[in-house]
């Protein structure tokens, strides 16, 4: 895939300072831009952590997938149960 170039390149100049800025062509019509948390005062990413209310940090493998069918009642299901419900194709039947 060649590069791409800019379709626009110019200034912003606030006061003394001046920016470079070069405008590009979007490559996909639905992206959007991915952010990381940070935190502000060491400027480091915040790590995503699972939790339990009460017990604390788990592990992957304890983790599984569960409806909530009833207010905090929930059925356990497997990836082998929820594959086996998923929608399937008519076209590709």
């Amino acid at each position: 895939m060649p590069a791409s170039r800019p379709i626009w390149k110019g200034q912003l100049r606030l006061s003394l300072v001046s920016i470079a800025v070069e405008l590009y062509t979007a490559t996909k019509a639905n992206a959007k831009p991915s952010f990381r948390q940070i935190h502000e005062p060491s400027g480091k990413p915040v790590h995503y952590q699972k939790v339990v209310d009460g017990i604390g940090p788990v592990d992957k493998d304890e983790i599984m997938k569960g409806f909530e069918y009833e207010k905090g009642d929930y059925v356990l299901l497997t990836d082998e149960e929820i594959d086996a419900v998923k929608a399937r194709d008519p076209q590709n039947a």
